[in-house]
């Protein structure tokens, strides 16, 4: 049997047919003609498996419109109930000669569980064979195995074949057929049997048994309780299908005697039994409970509501019950909710305008009840609750309904002592207090979050209600108010927000009453409701709820006609536009606000919720949509918007004060120049409160003040007397702050002061900044001398800023200088060096060629502290620097010498094969950046795509990193090996396995293939670990590197004359490697060493030689961990060799207590023994 693929992710998304079927049926027939007689081996299962799961992707993806399914079932169900008969009949006539096998049987049950569960029971059991024979198969199967004995209780439940737990599916298909099977029109005495039956093999005791039966039934009415019974018990399928099972056979006529010692037994069985162990049993129950209404007639419903009333309900009130489960509480409503449709029926609400005509005792209560259960902290639970509340509300007289209609509605106040507090927008602050305070029925399960849980649950019912149609004139009225407020829910608690229900709730209410409110009804209230959904389709902050008012919009539009351009901007917010917010924020809202009648609306929305809200990105994106929007409008709109915001800012709510400032700096983007309303802007800063800016987002305040700041100043505002002492107020704040992006903005007004004025005070401001003891100030200096903006030629003011930046990056510096300022003194630098006045750079030649030569010690920066390597910071800092300055120049300059720019090249290939991605991709960007300017060096980069406008935007990720070391490896045949080689070893050496492999294979394979380069190599490895010997961090994964040409014995493919150069090599690193090994405490270190030791081992002539004489260093080593590890890598070692190991060596390596002391002569002895065998 072929291997069956799961389903394609790239399959048609679109839902209109059964698309697979064609797939499905051929994946089915190969399952269905399997032979379930026949032992299956290990490589079948997992086949079979495969399959299975196959069957399982396609049901699965039908799971959002399953009724696609319907046209299929006869050609899906059939066939499988055939063969699941087929297998049934085996186990119960045919076992002796024939056994089934289980797994085939259970994979059967687990296909058609499947259907089950996409398609749902009641729409799969009618498929199920109905011959009546079968009924006393699966009472026989599901029965426990009769025993010899009467007194000996089974060890199985059921058939061996069925009481494995992974049988569970297989069960569940069997339950639901004995389910169908109890409905056929016979009674069940023709169909049972006169043997006695014994209760004990199914675990039932004698009291119980008395309660059970205290009527008598018959024998198979009997087999089918006392087998269901343990079943309740059990979570899951099992005990829910059981309890279909009892309800189907207690709905008989000739079986509903026995539901009074059904209920006699059960509360026995509740009320003797652990509270804590209740939960399955009370589900099952009410599993039952819910079943029966629709199936007993009239007359026995009394005998559900005593037992429910008087017993179940009571019980579950008490501590510690199975009431604490949502599921049990939403079960309780489900059976309750039930009942009273039962007794109320359909005839209540066309039969009679008499409100308390024939109304069943008690429906009051139950109302509250439901009421109540809108507040239950679970989602289940006021579901469940607002579903029943609608259809008991939709079988009652119309002004009855009506009044539960007004009531609902009456729930969004709140209390009179807790009421709905909200904006003059309608936004709300506080959502008011619950009356019931018991929870559902009494149960507990009250809300935990004050207000969302009611909300959400009122939303719910009222759009079950108005799908059934019961809403119209007030109700209309009252749930459009309400549901527009619900429509912006959004509170913020502790560390998170909740509202996000309410609002989709609140969107599927809409969409309820445009589908089943007459459009007269909703005419009045269309173009709010238009508006309102709109505002949260593309300003709402959760996909879900921006969808599902896209959704309610679309269905006005198509069942109403009322929407206002309805479907022009249906085609602007449809689902895939408002999938991403930053789309419906920049594209979508600004599509929809050419019409002046949406416009208004958004425009009130943004500046009441969205300028508000908690979330900073909301509030930035929001600023950038008034924008947009404000560029579609009037003069009046910007004028009322600037006037608006600007009243914001005197405000005690931070966030406020925050969302007005972004609002204000997108609004003074679309002022010109001239515009006087400039002066008002930057005189409104001002107002702000002190408190603002020592409140938590007095960061994002300085920053949003320097952003407006930014935008604002002009000629005439800075030539004012007082804009000076508002600069430095302002700009000393924010440079005091920590965060990034505060220095970003403060650079950024730095650089629009001194483009309107001379630069020389701002400067001598900011280097003495540089010198100050705190750290941000020192941070936010840097950064902005880089956008200050100088003058052309030759300037004291330049030299004095490039002066100080360089020295934040001196040797003597750089210890104490924290890394942040670093990184940003080397962009500066690289700011300053590409700045043009009047076409011309404002640097001279010298100064240009020092801010090359700090750069390029920028790229040595390695720091290091509990953050990781940030020194990586400098050197990405340096790379774009230097990218961009070379970049600015033309190739043919005499401003920098040919040995400046090798010595810079050879530094940006050193970086380009780093361990770190980051630094690689700049360092690829700024190579392709010269190579894009006319720049040429020696040997050229191939294989892969470097360009520009590839790697920009992080398109460095997207290449293959073994094909870009396999692109760079060439450099080894020119002037840049030393520096390639200086950063491949850190690759190489690299902890991530992936990455060392990447880079180590395309160096071996270009050694292989030209072995004159393995001298100059090793020359150039041995300059590094020679130079950097005080360096762990360079040492080690030098080591490492020579250990795994070693190891691949890349050297022996030398030429026969040159292999004593080789050989010295060899020998002078191992000499440099070993060297100090006593004294040296970094385990890492010594393992290194180790290893080159071992691998030279396995080389011949002096090369050996030498590495015996270290062999001592680490068998001998004061660490036992080391003195362990050499012995055990030197066995592996001269085990993979050809020539077998001496007997007495191996014996010496592997018998010796390497961890224990006085292991040196066993170490002279094996270095004895190597000699011996070198011999």
């Amino acid at each position: 049997m072929s291997r069956a693929a799961p389903l394609g992710a790239d399959s048609d998304p679109t839902f209109t047919h059964f698309a697979h079927r064609v797939e499905f049926l051929a994946l089915l027939h190969q399952l269905l003609s399997l032979d379930t007689c026949r032992e299956s081996s290990i490589k079948e299962d997992e086949q079979e498996e495969d399959l299975v799961t196959s069957l399982g992707a396609i049901l699965d993806y039908y799971l959002p419109l399953p009724g696609l399914l319907d046209p299929s079932l006869d050609e899906i169900v059939p066939p499988l109930m055939e063969k699941l008969e087929e297998n049934l009949h085996i186990l119960t006539e045919d076992q002796r000669t024939q056994q089934v096998n289980a797994g085939r049987l259970e994979r059967l049950g687990r296909v058609l569980n499947w259907v089950v569960k996409v398609r749902g029971w009641k729409a799969v059991a009618p498929h199920f064979p109905s011959a009546i024979h079968n009924l006393s198969i699966l009472v026989a199967l599901l029965s426990p195995p009769t025993s010899p004995s009467s007194s000996t209780t089974p060890c199985t439940p059921h058939h061996s074949l069925l009481s494995a737990p992974s049988a569970w599916e297989l069960r569940a298909v069997l339950l639901l057929w004995l389910a169908l099977l109890l409905t056929v029109p016979f009674d069940l005495s023709a169909l049972s049997s006169s043997e006695p039956i014994s209760t004990v093999i199914y675990g039932i005791d004698l009291p119980s048994s008395s309660l059970l039966f205290s009527s008598p039934s018959t024998e198979l009415a009997q087999r089918v309780v006392l087998l269901s019974i343990p079943l309740l018990h059990r979570p899951g399928k099992d005990g829910a299908y059981s309890a279909l099972v009892l309800a189907r056979l207690f709905s008989r006529e000739d079986a509903v005697h026995g539901l009074q010692g059904f209920f006699d037994w059960a509360r026995a069985e509740i009320t003797e039994g652990e509270r804590e162990a209740e939960a399955s049993l009370v589900a099952s129950i009410f599993e039952m409970l819910a079943s029966l209404p629709s199936l007993l007639k009239s007359k026995h419903l009394s005998l559900l509501e005593n037992f429910m009333n008087d017993m179940l309900l009571p019980h579950l009130r008490g501590s510690r019950t199975a009431a604490g489960s949502g599921l049990i509480r939403k079960l309780a409503v489900k059976a309750k909710g039930r009942i009273w449709l039962a007794k109320i029926g359909k005839g209540h609400r066309a039969g009679t305008t008499d409100d308390d005509a024939d109304l069943p005792d008690g429906l009051e209560e139950e109302l509250d009840d439901l009421m109540g259960g809108l507040s239950d902290k679970d989602t289940i639970v006021r579901y469940s609750c607002a579903k029943y509340l609608a259809r008991l509300s939709s079988l009652l007289p119309p002004s009855l309904s009506s009044q539960i209609v007004l009531a609902t509605i009456g729930l969004f106040v709140g209390t009179d002592d807790e009421p709905v507090v909200s904006t003059s927008y309608g936004a709300i602050i506080d959502p008011g207090g619950s009356a019931t305070l018991g929870g559902s029925m009494g149960f507990g399960g009250s809300e935990t979050t004050r207000g969302e849980a009611r909300w959400h649950g009122v939303c719910l019912a009222l759009a079950e209600m108005a799908r059934r149609g019961l809403l119209d004139g007030e109700a209309v009225k009252g749930a459009v108010d309400w549901v527009v407020k619900a429509l912006t829910f959004d509170l913020r608690r502790a560390s998170h927000s909740i509202g996000a229900n309410v609002r989709d709730a609140a969107a599927y209410l809409l969409w309820s009453l445009s589908r089943a409110c007459p459009p007269q009804v909703i005419a009045p209230y269309a173009e709010r409701m238009a508006s309102s959904l709109v505002c949260v389709a593309v300003f709402d902050r959760e996909v879900g709820v921006r969808r599902a008012a896209s959704a309610a919009f679309q269905e006005g539009v198509g069942r109403l006609g009322l929407y206002p351009e309805g479907i022009d901007v249906l085609a602007k917010t449809d689902f895939y536009s408002v999938s991403v917010r930053r789309m419906a924020f920049t594209l979508a809202a600004p599509a929809v606000a050419i019409h002046k009648v949406y416009r208004d609306g958004m425009l009130e929305h943004l500046h009441h919720i969205t300028l508000r809200h908690w979330d900073s990105a909301m509030r930035i994106q929001g600023a950038a949509a008034l924008k947009s929007l404000l560029e579609s409008g009037s003069e009046e709109d910007l004028d009322r918007s600037l006037y608006r915001e600007v009243n914001e800012l005197p405000s005690l709510d931070a966030i406020n004060v925050h969302g007005a400032l972004l609002a204000l700096t997108q609004i003074a983007r679309l002022l010109t120049e001239s515009d006087k309303r400039r002066l008002q802007l930057f005189e409104a800063i001002s107002i702000i409160r002190p408190a603002a800016l020592v409140a938590p987002q007095a960061a994002e305040i300085l920053s949003a003040i320097c952003s407006l700041l930014t935008v604002v100043l002009d000629a005439d505002i800075i030539s004012l007397s007082t804009t000076q002492n508002v600069l430095d107020k302002y700009l000393d704040l924010a440079s005091k702050r920590r965060e990034n992006e505060v220095h970003e903005r403060v650079a950024e007004v730095y650089g629009r002061v001194t483009d309107l004025k001379g630069c020389e005070r701002e400067v001598k401001k900011l280097v003495q900044d540089l010198r100050s003891f705190r750290v941000s100030q020192r941070q936010a200096a840097a950064l902005a001398l880089g956008h200050v903006r100088y003058p052309a030629g030759e300037s004291t003011t330049i030299e004095r800023s490039v002066k100080a930046l360089s020295e934040l990056l001196d040797d003597t510096s750089s210890g104490r200088v924290d890394v942040e300022s670093r990184r940003w003194a080397v962009r500066s630098l690289g700011d300053i060096a590409v700045q043009r006045r009047e076409g011309s750079p404002v640097v001279s030649p010298p100064i240009l060629i020092s801010i090359l030569t700090v750069g390029l010690f920028g790229l040595n920066d390695y720091t290091t502290d509990q953050r990781g390597d940030v020194g990586s910071w400098v050197r990405i800092a340096s790379l774009n620097a230097l990218g961009r300055i070379l970049f600015a120049l033309p190739p043919n300059t005499t401003w920098v010498s040919a040995n400046l720019f090798q010595e810079l090249v050879g530094g940006i290939v050193k970086q380009s094969v780093e361990k770190l991605e980051s630094v690689r991709a700049e360092a690829a960007l700024a190579l392709a950046r010269l190579r894009g300017s006319g720049w040429t060096w020696q040997g050229k980069i191939e294989g892969v795509d470097v360009s520009v406008d590839r790697l920009q935007d992080e398109g460095f990720r997207y290449i293959d990193q073994k094909e870009w070391f396999e692109s760079m490896i060439p450099l080894l045949r020119t002037n840049f090996r030393s520096n390639l080689l200086a950063g491949l070893v850190h690759s190489i050496g690299s902890q991530v396995v992936p990455l060392s492999q990447a880079a180590f294979q395309p160096l071996k394979t270009y050694l292989e293939s030209d072995d004159d380069l393995i001298i100059p190599v090793l020359r150039d490895l041995l300059a590094i670990v020679t130079e950097n010997y005080a360096s762990n961090r360079v040492f080690i994964s030098s080591l490492q590197t020579i250990h795994k040409l070693l190891s691949d014995t890349i050297v022996t493919l030398s030429t026969d004359g040159d292999k004593s150069d080789v050989d010295q090599l060899c020998e002078k690193i191992l000499h440099v490697g070993c060297k100090g090994l006593g004294s040296i405490k970094s385990i890492e270190r010594i393992s290194a060493a180790m290893r080159l030791v071992i691998a030279c081992l396995l080389l011949h002539g002096s090369v050996r030689l030498k590495a015996i004489d270290y062999v001592p260093l680490f068998l001998a080593h004061r660490f036992p961990r080391i003195r362990a590890m050499a012995s055990e890598e030197i066995y592996l070692a001269l085990s993979g060799l050809d020539e077998d190991i001496d007997e007495e060596l191996e014996e010496v390596l592997l018998e010796t207590d390497w961890v224990g002391q006085g292991v040196e002569k066993d170490a002279d002895r094996v270095v004895e023994l190597l000699k011996a065998s070198q011999e």
